[in-house]
């Protein structure tokens, strides 16, 4: 064990795309990932210093000192959020239409910010965010038919097709699990109402989820509603518009899968991701970044499984 850790630097972006001027990386078919450019990091508290963050994470473990089967390790935490547009489109041909991925790539690291490992790296995950807008497909390869050179042309009678979802999430983690998850957006004027968010499980005892302890559950009230510690954030900067982006595993096809181990000792059953991308003080940039996200996941308890909801919150401005 370490006598402390060091500090990291949260000043360099973790995803850095090459300097390319023509074609320039596109942002006006970003839809609202637009504002997601750039490099976030944590907002502090007034009063302890902590950020405005909380992390519910239930860990089995068998052991006579456990007789619920399971422990708690929760804490605050900061976290760096770089978001990179990539110099082009993904488009999806289907014959008569297009469905063009626009892409954002993202890398994330999160660090405690208490506890007898501050500093520590816990988690870390890239992936990608993805604004889905419907075209007509282009005639052949390069919208020129078989013609020399590029061009806008389009197949006969080609129409362009329809999705339910135009937010899309992709996420890799380093546990051995990968997440597909589909959702929408929208646009409002003023401030987000965050709703409250229940972290217990069903059908085991979880009276340790309420009791304060400083090494495994530091702050019961942030345990038992973690979005509060958004709520808390929001008094302290007027928001006067947001955008609410949210996407779940159980939307359009999306999918959570899981090496071997894990499907064994905690799998995850379910991803869901609420976002509020928020304008301060009537600025026309969106310059704070919340999140609530939620994953359930399915530990061995006793002779059976309980579903335990895994919930990180945090709350980010851009650098």
């Amino acid at each position: 064990m370490y006598n402390s850790n060091t500090l990291p630097d949260l000043s360099t972006a973790l995803v850095h795309e090459p300097a390319q001027t023509s074609p320039a990386a596109p942002t006006t078919t970003l839809g609202p990932l637009e504002y997601f450019i750039g490099t976030w990091t944590n907002k502090l508290t007034d009063t302890d210093g902590l950020p405005y963050s909380y992390n519910v994470m239930p860990l089995p473990q068998v052991d006579p000192s456990s007789p619920t089967g399971y422990i708690l390790k929760n804490f605050a935490y900061y976290e760096e959020l770089t978001f990179s547009a990539i110099h082009g489109g993904a488009p999806n041909r289907g014959g008569l239409g297009t469905q063009n991925c626009n892409v954002l790539l993202y890398e994330q690291r999160v660090y405690f910010a208490e506890g007898p490992n501050k500093n520590a790296l816990v988690h870390a995950e890239n992936g990608s965010l993805l604004f889905i807008n419907d075209q007509p497909q282009i005639l052949g390869p390069y919208g020129n038919g078989d013609q020399a050179g590029i061009g806008n042309r389009t197949i006969s009678n080609s129409v362009p097709p329809t999705q339910q979802f135009n937010i899309i999430k992709q996420v890799s983690v380093p546990h051995g699990n990968s997440i597909l998850a589909a959702g929408t957006y929208q646009k409002q004027a003023g401030a987000p109402i965050i709703p409250a968010l229940s972290t217990l499980p069903e059908g085991v005892v979880t009276t340790q989820y309420s009791q304060m302890d400083p090494v495994a559950n530091p702050n019961p009230s942030y345990t038992l509603n973690p979005n509060q510690a958004l709520a808390d954030a929001l008094l302290t900067a007027p928001v006067t518009a947001f955008f609410t982006l949210q996407v779940s595993s159980k939307n359009g096809g999306g999918a959570v899968t899981n090496i071997g181990f894990e499907q064994q000792h905690a799998n995850v059953e379910m991803y869901s991701c609420t976002y509020w991308l928020e304008a301060l003080n009537n600025a026309a940039e969106f310059t704070q970044l919340q999140y609530s996200q939620t994953i359930l996941m399915r530990l061995p308890i006793g002779d059976g499984f309980v579903d335990f909801p895994h919930v990180t919150s945090n709350t980010l401005t851009k650098t």
